[in-house]
């Protein structure tokens, strides 16, 4: 009889866990920007002609690692991270500034410190979720600071929303997410003083996978 309370008192500690538990750790996220191909063109502010057109090409891949916390609430969850990405664009520039008019390639590349916090429902190991993102500029290395009349606005912080379908198992937490930003491509790009024409954003789509080192 005490055997059996015992064995029933632990498969009852159990489930309390997996309803109540907390799981921090180490995560790893490989995405795509989704910015598509946009072309804007720069001026010569005295003569009014044009010396450069630039198209965004293509993306690069976004990489992000850091840490993760985990805490469940019976049917609900909060998770919060923070997370270095890093990601670039790749832009087709074509000059005027000689008769050849030549075309090359030019790169941009972002790292970001990604503080998010998430929140959602979750059952049987899935997880369904949606939160708020602040992206803190860490990084900018752009080739396109050699054109003529290219000047840079940068914002040191910005903003964006979240969401995520997940599923646990074990120490393992697994994640299909899409970030959507509150800034453009070219919210920081201006020709001379005038705000660039680029309009897409970079949102991302992402898969996550996150170890629990402490549950």
């Amino acid at each position: 009889m005490i055997l059996c309370f015992v064995q029933v008192d632990a498969q009852y500690s159990k489930k309390q866990k997996e309803k109540f538990g907390s799981k921090y750790g180490i995560k790893l996220v490989g995405g795509a920007i989704l910015a598509r191909s946009e072309l804007t063109e720069v001026g010569n502010k005295e003569d009014n002609y044009v010396i450069h057109q630039i198209q965004l090409n293509r993306t690069l891949p976004q990489i992000s690692f850091g840490l993760f916390g985990q805490k469940k609430f019976g049917w609900l969850y909060a998770e919060g991270s923070v997370l270095y990405s890093s990601y670039g664009m790749v832009f087709d520039v074509t000059s005027f500034v000689t008769e050849e008019g030549p075309s090359f390639q030019l790169t941009e590349k972002f790292g970001y410190v990604d503080l998010q916090v998430m929140g959602g429902l979750t059952s049987h190991g899935f997880r369904i979720s949606v939160g708020p993102v602040m992206h803190i500029l860490a990084n900018h290395n752009s080739e396109l600071a050699n054109l003529e009349n290219y000047n840079q606005n940068l914002r040191k912080t910005s903003y964006g929303f979240s969401g995520a379908l997940g599923y646990d198992i074990g120490r393992f937490c697994f994640d299909l997410k899409y970030d959507k930003a509150f800034r453009t491509v070219g919210d920081h790009i201006y020709y001379g003083d005038k705000k660039s024409l680029f309009l897409e954003t970079p949102d991302a789509l992402s898969l996550s996978v996150a170890f629990a080192i402490i549950k």
